[in-house]
């Protein structure tokens, strides 16, 4: 008896790497979670339709869903797609909707550097630059505080030099000879 195929799933899904859009500053700037959420929003637009059609602009995934997928808090990935959103990699086309008795709407995208089906990508990470974010239109609360991030950018200064003898009041450990 063979395999009945027909039970068996397809392909898993993937997504290509362009090593040349990783070498752009605006990737560099990331942080590793708005990485990871990029790249779960790329494969997710060839996955929704059978026949592998790009939905570019249409790409939805509600934050607790994707919280889920990346393994972190939904927090997090609400500050990943909005540091995805400041760096240019994604631009909202509609925005959530809070909806009666769990009926709402997760946010789209579309990822600006794909094509979508009436327009060709827009690149805007390639003319990003450091401390000139691109406007945030949805999850703006979930961006850390610019002066929390100052603070965690500046080094610390090392600690102060002690007066104190290792050993006080001369109190050390001597060797007794046997």
């Amino acid at each position: 008896m063979g395999r009945d195929r027909r039970n068996e799933r397809g392909d898993p899904q993937w997504t290509k790497w362009i090593k040349a859009h990783h070498a752009l500053p605006a990737w560099k700037a990331l942080s590793f979670p708005a990485r990871d959420a990029y790249f779960h929003l790329r494969v997710r637009c060839f996955a929704e339709s059978k026949n592998a059609v790009n939905n570019n602009g249409e790409i939805y995934r509600s934050l607790r869903k994707l919280a889920e997928d990346m393994g972190c808090t939904p927090k997090t990935a609400g500050a990943a797609l909005a540091d995805l959103q400041a760096k240019g990699w994604i631009v909202c086309t509609q925005a959530w909707e809070r909806g009666m008795a769990g009926k709402g709407k997760a946010a789209h995208f579309r990822l600006t550097m794909l094509p979508t089906a009436k327009r060709p990508a827009t690149k805007e990470p390639e003319l990003w630059e450091q401390g000139h974010d691109y406007p945030v239109t949805v999850y703006r609360a979930y961006l850390p505080k610019s002066s929390c991030r100052e603070a965690n950018l500046k080094k610390q200064d090392p600690p102060p030099r002690s007066v104190t003898p290792l050993c006080p009041n001369g109190a050390q450990l001597k060797v007794v000879s046997p």
